[in-house]
């Protein structure tokens, strides 16, 4: 289910709400009428037993994803709200029974839709009513979780009602119950307006924040849980705990060692020591005051000389200016790379072996001069090159062998930002990320990927194209600064990328990739929030771009996440190719772009990187030709780029090439096939390179050198 297998694709994958952490995405029965399959909980109970057997039985607590959550998830599902999650009652209560068995002192169950606008939704609080009423029969103490944001001012009234022994709310993620004011979290606001029905309930206070890594110096859990005390709630009727899971967080600050900065000591707090923050926070007096630590995080940032935040001050001065290409679009478009029906290309990364890996080691340990590893990297850029050469793609990439990380290749080299050495955070299965901290304002400090472009474009004559990762993608993977806005950071590193794209266009780079794949999980869960977000957002994207002469190509990247809900935001990051995840996620970006008339370059996944399967020849062929039924990019075929769904950094050589090679073989072969169809003149015409647009042949095009020259 997770990889797919020859008969099926994998399941879709997406970010799960507000955060980088990936999940699978349920697929409901295809028969509503069909009743539903037992549920396998034997590795769930296995671990429950193994928790008790380490802390006792009255110490070890379950957590599961919410009925109501389970069945939102399955964005497919046909069924109204109230009808889908009925159908997975069954396997809750079974649940139930066998932890009632075992004499748990309560279960966690995770409902971050609740903080979401589609809890205002009709059917949603039927929903909700009427699972935790069926699922409060069972006798063992439920304990609702909801967060990453507030509750919305018009669910907060019946939530609080929701028959569970322990109501806990996140008083930290973003938020803005009634969507008016700045976006604040709105949770205490709610609580003093509406009261809390702590006779009735517990009220978990979700007062140390989970989602970032610094410390609680200026006192916030306490001064939040002094606040609750006065008004009325008893302290054995309040339980402390964090805002969210603890697996958004590195684990342990002392893992850091001597790699952690004098300038850091004791401002960053780990999964461990947000723990420490929870009980000290429980210890809190009724009536006493605790005295702010002086400097806090904003100390971090205390001898950053402020050139950053001048610098993007002097680009906003530009005005429109700053944040618009020279040329629209439709006149900018003639200029650049043309090419034959159905370019190929790949999103950027190559497989990351044990030798890439070792390099990078040997490197960091000392045991490899830089003039060595830049030697080695250069030969595995140049394998590369020659690989996609040799199968005959178009567009070429240099395989990113220098580079861990899409985030953290650029953070280590940008100012303002450190790394943790063992920060590691789950993406997604094994997958995990270690994402950098915004200590103080970010600075371009010089080129940071011309080197390997102008390594790869000399084993070439084909166009390789720069690979970037975007500013919001970079922010929002990263742990950002709590003394400055996150619109303000962003448009830091949107000047930092600025100097870079101008870089790259130095050195001769006419096609330059700055992917955000991270644009839609920075939104916040309340829809009347998303356009202040997206303005910045998009802003920040332009901003980084702008400096991009006409003749320029801007490629961005965007996967595993639903985009097609904010459309109008993406067109106008005014990129002039689209690549986007399709593979798994059955077409629904397609017939967004298709319904809006979206009139640029796409690039469609016409396989999923994320399985090993092997795509057939055939298999590509029916997807490249759904693209052209469809009408996206207008229907033009130089228009509609065939490449693979993502990266493939975590993909073997043996499978990359096998999948590669039955891509650009299906493009060649719909290639002919579109012009065996269009006949001669006007429309396409074939010749000795390959299939050309007939009004397109100019300077850098396929009959002259360019994308397609042999």
């Amino acid at each position: 289910m997770a990889r797919g297998a020859p008969s099926a694709p994998a399941l879709d994958m997406s970010k799960f709400f507000s955060t980088n952490y990936h999940c699978l995405i349920p697929e409901p029965e295809a028969a509503p009428g069909a009743p539903p399959a037992a549920p396998e909980l034997g590795p769930l109970l296995d671990r429950l037993e193994r928790g008790q057997r380490a802390l006792g039985a009255e110490a070890a607590v379950p957590m599961v994803v919410g009925p109501v959550t389970f069945a939102l998830l399955a964005r497919s599902s046909p069924l109204p709200p109230p009808e889908a999650v009925a159908r997975l009652l069954p396997a809750y209560r079974r649940l139930l029974r066998e932890l009632a068995q075992r004499r748990v002192p309560e279960l966690q169950l995770h409902e971050p839709a609740l903080a979401t606008s589609q809890a205002a939704e009709p059917g949603v609080r039927d929903a909700f009513e009427a699972a935790y009423a069926e699922l409060a029969k069972a006798g063992v103490p439920l304990n609702l979780v909801v967060p990453y944001a507030d509750l919305d001012e018009q669910v907060y009234p019946w939530a609080v009602r929701l028959p569970v022994a322990t109501l806990t709310l996140d008083f930290l993620g973003g938020g803005a119950g009634d969507c008016a004011g700045t976006g604040a979290n709105r949770t205490l606001e709610l609580i003093t307006a509406h009261g809390f029905p702590h006779a009735e309930r517990r009220l978990g206070a979700g007062v140390v924040d989970g989602r970032s890594v610094w410390a609680d110096r200026d006192g916030t859990a306490a001064s939040l849980l002094r606040a609750l005390l006065h008004l009325g709630i008893p302290p054995s009727r309040l339980a402390v705990t964090s805002s969210v899971s603890l697996q958004h967080l590195p684990y342990d600050t002392a893992l850091e060692g001597s790699h952690m900065p004098a300038r850091l000591e004791g401002r960053l707090a780990f999964a461990v020591q947000k723990l420490d923050e929870i009980v000290a926070a429980a210890a809190t007096p009724p009536n006493g005051g605790v005295a702010a630590a002086a400097g806090g995080q904003q100390a971090a940032a205390a001898e950053v000389d402020g050139s950053a935040a001048a610098a993007v001050a002097a680009l906003r001065a530009l005005g429109p200016a700053a944040y618009a290409r020279s040329l629209p679009f439709g006149e900018r478009r003639g200029l650049q790379l043309q090419t034959h029906a159905f370019p190929t290309t790949t999103i950027g990364s190559f497989p990351q072996t044990l030798e890439v890996r070792r390099l990078r080691q040997k490197l960091k340990a000392g045991t490899l001069s830089r003039a060595e590893y830049e030697a080695a990297v250069s030969g595995h850029i140049a394998h590369c090159v020659g690989i996609q050469e040799g199968l005959g793609i178009d567009v070429l990439v240099h395989g990113e062998a220098e580079r861990t990380d899409m985030v953290e290749y650029f953070g280590e080299k940008l100012g303002g930002m450190w790394f943790s050495a063992a920060g590691w955070v789950q993406s997604y299965g094994s997958r995990c990320v270690r994402p950098p901290v915004i200590e103080g304002d970010i600075a371009w400090q010089g080129p940071m990927t011309t080197w390997e472009y102008k390594v790869a474009q000399s084993f070439t004559s084909r166009p390789v194209k720069g690979m970037l990762t975007g500013p919001v993608t970079i922010l929002n993977w990263s742990f950002p600064r709590k003394d400055v806005s996150r619109e303000a950071q962003a448009a830091q590193l949107a000047a930092a990328l600025r100097a870079e794209v101008a870089a790259l266009e130095a050195e001769g780079c006419r096609i330059i990739q700055v992917d955000e794949p991270a644009l839609r999980e920075g939104l916040p869960l309340k829809r009347c929030l998303w356009a202040p977000y997206l303005a910045w957002a998009v802003d920040a994207f332009r901003l980084a771009t702008a400096v991009a002469a006409p003749g320029t190509q801007v490629v961005t990247h965007l996967c595993y996440s639903d985009f097609e809900d904010i459309l109008p935001a993406i067109d106008a990051m005014d990129a002039d190719v689209l690549t986007i995840e399709n593979a798994r996620s059955g077409d629904a970006m397609i017939k967004a772009l298709v319904g809006s008339s979206y009139g640029r370059d796409v690039g469609p996944g016409v396989y999923d990187v994320h399985s090993p399967e092997v795509p057939s020849v055939e298999f590509i062929r029916s997807r490249i030709r759904m693209f052209m039924a469809s009408g996206v990019a207008g229907g033009r075929a130089d228009r509609v780029w065939v490449n693979p769904d993502c990266g493939l950094k975590t993909r073997g050589w043996a499978e990359t090439l096998a999948s590669l090679r039955n891509m650009v073989e299906a493009a060649a072969a719909e290639r002919a096939a579109l012009a065996g169809a269009a006949g001669a003149e006007g429309v396409v015409a074939a010749g000795k390179k390959g299939v050309v647009v007939g009004e397109d042949e100019g300077e850098g095009g396929c009959a002259n050198g360019g994308c397609c020259g042999r």
